[in-house]
């Protein structure tokens, strides 16, 4: 029989689930509620508010202040880790013999005294950590930032090794949970949660490419301003690029070309229009890190998808996409695509595909590993 409870150490306080890793978190929280898990939940606070909905969604909230300063920077241990480390916390975990969830890397500075304890030890790995923080250093232009990232994927490569303690890893792609199988075993694909509860795409056509993300990121807003220069602008059809607070300089370049439209901070409802009646949903990024939610996004609710490598590597969900990374491909896919509808037949085999990734088999999943 599963635990009927479950602490979960998150990185942060999940709700609103307003970007990647905390949406993973507050819909895993939905789905093993709804499975009958009883939660006891530990958060990290900074720069978020504590949290009713989390409260009323489990059966207990911690909440505990993340440090930070110069110390933790010159730590042995990556920075994510040694300031995520509460003194509180111990006593909120071993009064009892409830297995313990670490959401990413961040959270497991317990995770060997759990497991020494006798504790059934689970870590959801959200990205491999140290190729991410290499990746986004190289795109980092403040040197400050440039060196705290390379020194985090460098620490974070040693520290890796605490997940020799876990007796289950989640990996969030398939090619990462490969990854985790073969450096430490008993590592099991688990898609990211998400909101969307069943395919619902509108067959036929639609009106506009459509470019979405957060647009506060400079490696978004750097993507599209490298298509829109090769490959948008070579074209006439509608461009609508929508997103979290988008910079005063990329409004800037973008207003150079006629037929693209910005919709900034859109709510839930209005994005999930604005894919629902897209033509082509364009999803690119510059790094295959982890499965992209606003991948899901797209193919749960929209038309065509048009991607780069790394958008689907190591997703499983490459045959569901228009593949192209050339500008010269991305041009001709484009204009094929804009002409083409979307069918019934299509919708299907996204529905099939798909259910492999809804949030109940994710917590059924998770059930099965629970002893």
């Amino acid at each position: 029989m599963p635990a009927k409870y479950l602490h979960i150490i998150a990185f942060n306080i999940p709700f609103p689930a307003d970007y990647g890793g905390v949406i993973d978190i507050y819909y895993k929280l939905k789905a093993l509620k709804q499975a009958g898990i009883q939660i006891i939940l530990h958060c990290y606070a900074y720069g978020r508010q504590q949290s009713k909905e989390l409260e009323d969604l489990c059966f207990k909230v911690h909440y505990y202040h993340r440090n930070s300063g110069l110390k933790y920077f010159l730590s042995r241990d990556p920075y994510i880790v040694s300031t995520r480390n509460a003194n509180t916390m111990p006593k909120n975990i071993f009064g009892d013999h409830f297995p313990v969830l670490f959401e990413g890397l961040h959270s497991t500075a317990l995770l060997p005294a759990c497991a020494a304890a006798g504790k059934q030890t689970i870590v959801r790995a959200h990205n491999i950590e140290h190729r991410y923080y290499r990746s986004i250093s190289r795109s980092e232009t403040r040197l400050f930032n440039k060196l705290f990232l390379y020194t985090e994927a460098v620490k974070l490569k040693p520290y890796e090794a605490v997940l020799k303690h876990a007796d289950h890893i989640l990996g969030i792609s398939k090619s990462e949970t490969t990854y985790f199988e073969k450096a430490f075993g008993q590592a099991h694909f688990i898609p990211a949660f998400h909101r969307f509860e069943e395919v619902n795409i509108e067959p036929g056509t639609g009106g506009y490419i459509l470019f979405h993300g957060n647009l506060g990121v400079p490696e978004n807003s750097d993507v599209f301003l490298r298509i829109g220069q090769h490959v948008l602008s070579k074209t006439t059809h509608r461009i609508v690029v929508a997103g979290k607070n988008p910079l005063k300089q990329f409004l800037r370049k973008v207003s150079a070309w006629s037929n693209v439209e910005v919709i900034a901070n859109p709510s839930d409802d209005e994005m999930d229009l604005l894919i629902r009646n897209a033509q082509v949903n364009l999803l690119y990024t510059a790094q295959a890190t982890g499965i992209k939610l606003k991948l899901l996004h797209s193919l749960f609710g929209g038309r065509h998808c048009l991607v780069n490598r790394e958008m689907v590597e190591g997703t499983g969900l490459d045959h569901l996409c228009r593949q192209a990374d050339r500008p010269d491909e991305m041009i001709s896919s484009l204009e094929e695509l804009m002409e083409l509808p979307f069918t019934a037949e299509q919708i299907n085999e996204r529905k099939a595909t798909l259910q492999d990734y809804s949030n109940r088999a994710g917590a059924e999943k998770i059930l099965r590993l629970l002893r």
